[in-house]
């Protein structure tokens, strides 16, 4: 696999002590790096523009900068004005990171950064259940580029908010959505106009791109949706749980499964071939099936056909995960 021209291809790791780097080796993969474990690390990001530079958001330190590949890490400055970083979005000269309470700030030209409006409007009223006392928490940012940019914004617990113009305003889109308690949004890149959520209580799809929703959760009496991917295929990957993360108290506790799908509705049990709950997803590295991460610091590969291989175990819980060079 090359990106941009660059075969040096590496799996980034963040963790709740630090960020890892992994290399393949012909079919394995190797760690060969590793920094920042003081920090706990909530979201990771690759610039499009630079896969070489890399971003990391933190619980309480907001973000960190790599321009070498995680050779050199540095903090932002400024940094994010609110520390406590829960998403990003990295695209071609822009970068947005959400934060909790659920906020959502932009890179400004000036190097500054600037926070859009109506996130902060859109999540008032949300709480989240684990904590009451904690606020609710931008949790998950991503764009549908086709046939417009729209960019949705995940609040937990607060529901969906999209904006049509590069996030300059928002509104919200939440219309049959039985549970705001957001984890993961994946608009599909070959389904115009499908979009999935992955939720606390289960599933849901939209076809209209976002205006209306319905419950689509796999049957078994798995709820706690965490992760989605798509790969190069149009295959969509779902990552959910037996139970919420507070009852992971052993090893195999969250019963975790992972499905496929070609229409965000209709799924298929491809494995439960893992110990850890589910906490992030992307596309295999060969674009054929997905690469899931654990909460036990697992990474399993698994492909369409439901074939799965261990290609990292003993790191602390992962909480997300990307491709860069």
């Amino acid at each position: 696999m090359q990106i941009n021209g660059n075969k040096n291809v590496a799996l980034h790791l963040a963790t709740h002590s630090g960020w890892y780097r992994f290399e393949r080796r012909g079919e394995d993969w190797v760690q060969v790096d590793r920094a920042l474990t003081f920090w706990q690390m909530s979201c990771i990001q690759v610039d499009p523009d630079d896969p070489t530079k890399i971003y990391i958001g933190t619980e309480h330190s907001g973000m960190f900068v790599s321009q070498n590949s995680g050779k050199d890490w540095s903090r932002a400055n400024p940094n994010v004005p609110c520390l406590t970083t829960s998403s990003m979005l990295a695209l071609s000269g822009k970068l947005f990171v959400g934060t909790m309470p659920a906020a959502l700030y932009a890179k400004a030209e000036d190097g500054g950064w600037q926070e859009l409006k109506g996130v902060r409007e859109g999540a008032i009223g949300g709480t989240f259940p684990p904590n009451p006392d904690f606020a609710p928490r931008t949790r998950v940012l991503t764009v549908e580029k086709n046939p417009a940019p729209r960019y949705y914004a995940g609040i937990e617990v607060g529901g969906i908010l999209v904006s049509d113009d590069d996030g300059k305003n928002w509104m919200s889109a939440s219309a049959g959505l039985t549970d705001p308690d957001i984890h993961q949004i994946l608009p599909s890149k070959t389904l115009a106009g499908l979009v999935v959520a992955a939720c606390g209580e289960g599933v849901s799809r939209s076809t209209d791109r976002g205006s209306h929703w319905e419950k689509v959760t796999p049957q078994g009496g798995r709820t706690y949706g965490n992760a989605l991917a798509e790969d190069d295929t149009g295959n969509i990957y779902l990552g959910i749980t037996k139970d919420r993360p507070r009852t992971w108290t052993r090893a195999g506790r969250a019963q975790s499964a992972i499905f496929k799908s070609n229409d965000g509705a209709d799924w298929q049990l491809l494995t439960e071939n893992m110990t850890g709950g589910v906490m992030d997803m992307c596309p295999a590295d060969n674009g054929n099936g997905v690469l899931v991460a654990t909460a036990d610091g697992e990474v399993v590969a698994v492909t369409p056909s439901g074939k799965t291989r261990m290609i990292v175990s003993g790191l602390p819980c992962i909480t997300a995960m990307a491709v860069g060079a």
